[in-house]
């Protein structure tokens, strides 16, 4: 299934560049899809894990400063060495600073590392969103675009915090329908995230003019969007096996090169669509992930130290 993942986000990319009156038709939608895929991404979280946090908490706290500090200023300062439009840089930086992404335990589980330091890494990254999102934004956006907090504030509130709030309930309360939509989460996950992500590009092509744009800008865009996928996992594999066991290293490589892109893009699209065209770039650089690495995980991840 991990190996799959690429392929209907390649599909939607095409479709919303092909047929992109459509996407536009269906752009209200945006946030709808959004909202479902965070409440299928709450389903999948195991609660009864988020006591263990106590068990780790160096490693949680170091993950999340990397997360949402070390490598988020890191892609601003190249952002900013290559492209000079702020709505660009703003989108940039906001995609940056988004949680972990859903899948990141799965790929975690497969590729010898810790399934749950990588849950605990989207949980806790999700709950922090809605204050610490907003709170960088304005604290390293500055320079860029003047950011309103509050309103940012309450947007991720309601697109993170209420469907994790709604799967908890759902857990809690009503076990049967858990149970009913387990099976189908894959393929829930999957729809949401492929509908938003034709919409996305749809609107790009339709009323971004995505066509008009240089040819060297929005290479520049699509290579900082595989810095942010690619470049933090080349970086995290060279730098983290001196500091942590290969196991823990393992973990912060897939995780943190897995960024929610689609909280940033399906905001972006009403706030300032133009900025949203960086994060939803991201999908690409997510399909070739998500399909590169379970392909190369044997000479990426690292290995045990001999006995």
């Amino acid at each position: 299934m991990l190996k799959l993942f690429g392929i209907p986000v390649a599909i939607a990319i095409i479709s919303g560049i092909l047929f992109p009156y459509v996407a536009i038709s269906m752009m209200p939608l945006g946030v709808v899809f959004l909202f479902l895929l965070m409440v299928w991404a709450g389903l999948t979280i195991d609660w009864t894990r988020i006591h263990r946090v106590m068990s780790r908490p160096i490693d949680l706290v170091f993950g999340l400063i990397l997360l949402y500090i070390f490598f988020p200023v890191l892609q601003l300062l190249l952002a900013q060495s290559l492209i000079s439009d702020n709505q660009f840089l703003f989108g940039l930086l906001f995609s940056s600073l988004t949680p972990a992404a859903i899948v990141a335990p799965l790929f975690c589980k497969t590729m010898d590392g810790d399934e749950e330091l990588s849950f605990l890494l989207l949980f806790f990254s999700m709950a922090l969103a809605p204050v610490v999102t907003p709170l960088l934004l304005k604290i390293l956006g500055q320079s860029i675009l003047p950011i309103n907090f509050v309103p940012l504030f309450k947007v991720i509130g309601l697109l993170v915090t209420v469907p994790l709030l709604i799967s908890f309930i759902i857990t809690r309360k009503l076990p049967q329908l858990q149970q009913y939509l387990k099976p189908h989460l894959p393929i829930l996950n999957m729809l949401s995230l492929s509908l938003l992500v034709f919409i996305l590009f749809g609107t790009a092509v339709g009323r971004l003019n995505i066509n008009y744009l240089q040819s060297s800008e929005l290479m520049l865009l699509l290579l900082l969007a595989f810095v942010q996928d690619f470049g933090v996992l080349l970086i995290a594999r060279l730098l983290l096996p001196f500091f942590f066991s290969y196991k823990t290293a393992n973990t912060f490589i897939i995780t943190l090169s897995m960024k929610n892109v689609a909280i940033a893009a399906g905001i972006l699209l009403f706030y300032d669509p133009k900025a949203s065209l960086p994060p939803a770039l991201g999908f690409i650089a997510h399909a070739f992930l998500f399909s590169f690495l379970p392909i190369f995980s044997k000479k990426l991840m690292l290995k045990p130290p001999p006995e």
